[in-house]
């Protein structure tokens, strides 16, 4: 695996040093939000900097339960879809899935299909490859699909809500169509029973923005309600909570905001992964290295476990990872995860190489651009990688960056990541012309366009980005959620944190401060020289920390310092502890 260039780690690393804001709340709401539920100052302060206010409110937030998710039948299109469903099972009609190459597409794709399994219906799935069949509900893997049996309905997962044509193709056969998706509309809908949340107006709904993992979540609820309304026997047997762990992994993966019924999949979810993981997760979990000796986290999903499934569609087969968790016999599962960790190590090392590529494009052409178009060809440029590239380039230039990659067939693919305040939806809407096919999320599209449009395409996207940008959103800034004294430096403080997780979009880890302190000694490179150690005495011991890609910007033992970071636990050897994990450090003013 080659390591990574100078380039790379000044890149990765330009979130440090910037403007530090600390986050100002309403001092007379924390005091009261304290006193009512007996929590901390600096606990109520994080949750009334979440617009958590009330103690009704925060009570919910702290003790989320599953009795809290609304009546699936809540959401419109479901009751359509849940009897249609029944329909085929009480026919015995064939019932064929069709879902999407990423995390959201096959957990939404199995939790559907082995709630269908265990009801006994006579059911299939097909997952899109990525290289020859494209995103979604085409035709090519609709060819593929319907080969393999007489359907006569076809349920679309996390895919199918801009498929018009594929929907009138499916109509003309006699087939009929469930599309269950989270996607944008872009004009006119299929024919098909739709449950899609973005297709009603926005009431603040608390299914509002979920995955389509959540969703078939909702799905499978609402068919089991349904099925024991009608003392379907097989129905009682199921517990929806069986399809927890995967829909919690969907949720975190495809960055879905971390709040409402969101963030009770979610918890939940982890909880079951770590308790009661199916043979195929245990395997994945086993083999990921991750640690179930407590719950697992949402970083855990994100860095360890979302990257080995995604490989399978980046690189070769999605059905890989999706067979993965069909699967019940363990030492099939493990060969599996072994073949799925071989992919991610396959993938990192092609995300090196176009990472390399990517920035010298962006430092050599869009320096002064309001964001980056970087194309090329050749071995580096998978078009299973580049939203990963994207995604690190925008996170550290802080401005919107698509990366593209040419096809066999000569054209250019594509993913873009954004940032906030931009909606990379609005920004490629204005350049549809130019497109062969975009769809995707304000912050995450994928796209598609012929060679010959490339600068065309290039000066719009720039000039919509420009158009949309809000400058103040632009301004590179540390946003600190509260400053603590050293002595609060201790596990008991993290215990309380911990209450807040899990953490992703809308629901951000906490970063906190410590101001005007002298590191314990001096700070010392470790792994492969990238990062290093440092300790902290918080009166009593000293409390470790870790720097990740910082080793070009080491703090002097011997000066007064402020210091921003994350506070974690570092587990080893069935033991966890207090560890701090730096996001930036200054000399103290």
């Amino acid at each position: 695996m080659m390591s990574k260039t100078p380039r790379i780690a000044v890149l990765l690393a330009a979130y440090q040093g910037r403007n530090w804001i600390e986050e100002q709340v309403d001092g007379e709401k924390t005091d009261q939000l304290s006193r009512s539920l007996s929590i901390s100052g600096l606990l109520a302060k994080l949750l009334v900097g979440r617009g958590i206010e009330t103690p009704d409110d925060a009570k919910s937030f702290l003790e989320p339960k599953l009795a809290h998710l609304s009546d699936p039948f809540d959401l419109p299109g479901l009751e359509e879809a849940s009897l249609r469903i029944a329909l085929a099972l009480e026919l015995g009609e064939a019932i064929l899935l069709v879902g999407d190459y990423d995390v959201d597409g096959i957990t939404s794709t199995v939790i559907v299909e082995q709630t269908l399994l265990k009801l006994g219906a006579n059911t299939s799935h097909v997952i899109p490859r990525r290289k020859d069949e494209g995103y979604g509900l085409t035709s090519e893997v609709l060819e593929r699909g319907l080969g393999m049996g007489n359907f006569k309905l076809v349920i679309a997962l996390d895919c199918g809500t801009n498929s018009c044509l594929e929907a009138d193709e499916l109509n003309d056969l006699g087939i009929d169509l469930i599309i269950v998706d989270h996607h944008q509309a872009k004009g006119e809908l299929p024919k098909a029973i739709m449950l899609n949340p973005h297709l009603h107006p926005d009431t603040g709904e608390p299914w509002r923005n979920m995955s389509t993992a959540g969703l078939a979540f909702k799905l499978v609820h609402g068919l089991l309600k349904h099925l024991r309304d009608k003392k379907a026997e097989r129905a009682f047997e199921i517990d929806p909570k069986e399809s927890l762990s995967l829909s919690a992994m969907g949720t975190i993966a495809d960055l879905v905001p971390l709040i409402k019924e969101n963030r009770i999949l979610a918890r939940f979810g982890l909880k079951h992964l770590g308790k009661h993981p199916s043979p195929g997760l245990r395997a994945l979990l086993d083999e990921s290295g991750v640690n179930t000796d407590f719950p697992p986290e949402s970083e855990d999903v994100t860095f360890k476990l979302a990257p080995r499934i995604n490989a399978c569609g980046r690189l070769d087969d999605a059905e890989v990872a999706s067979s993965l968790m069909l699967k019940t016999d363990m030492a099939e599962c493990r060969k599996l995860a072994k073949q799925m960790n071989a992919y991610n190590e396959e993938r990192k090392e092609i995300e090196a190489r176009l990472t390399e590529e990517a920035l010298l494009q962006g430092e050599q052409r869009f320096s002064d651009r309001p964001a980056v178009v970087a194309c090329g060809s050749g071995d580096a440029w998978n078009p299973g990688v580049v939203g990963i590239v994207a995604g690190k380039m925008s996170h550290s230039l802080g401005k919107a960056c698509i990366v593209l990659a040419e096809a066999e067939d000569g054209s250019l693919r594509g993913s873009g990541r954004g940032v906030k305040g931009v909606n990379l939806v609005d920004a490629l809407s204005s350049c549809k012309d130019l497109l062969t096919h975009w769809g995707g999320h304000p912050v995450a599209v994928g796209l598609s366009l012929e060679k010959e449009n490339l600068e065309a395409f290039t000066e719009a996207f720039l000039k919509s980005i420009e158009a949309l940008t809000d400058e103040k959103a632009a301004i590179p800034t540390l946003k600190i959620s509260a400053t603590i004294e050293q002595d609060e430096l201790r596990p008991e403080l993290l215990r309380e944190l911990s209450a807040l997780a899990p953490y992703g979009q809308e629901n951000p880890e906490p970063i906190l401060a410590l101001k005007g302190v002298r590191l314990a000694q001096k700070p010392r490179k470790v792994g492969t020289g990238n990062h290093f150690q440092f300790s902290v005495h918080n009166g009593s011991v000293s409390v470790s920390g870790i720097a990740w890609k910082m080793a070009d910007r080491i703090p002097p033992a011997d000066r007064s310092l402020d210091l921003a970071f994350r506070l974690r636990w570092n587990f080893w050897n069935g033991q966890r502890h207090l560890q701090m994990e730096l996001q930036d450090w200054k000399e103290s003013s």
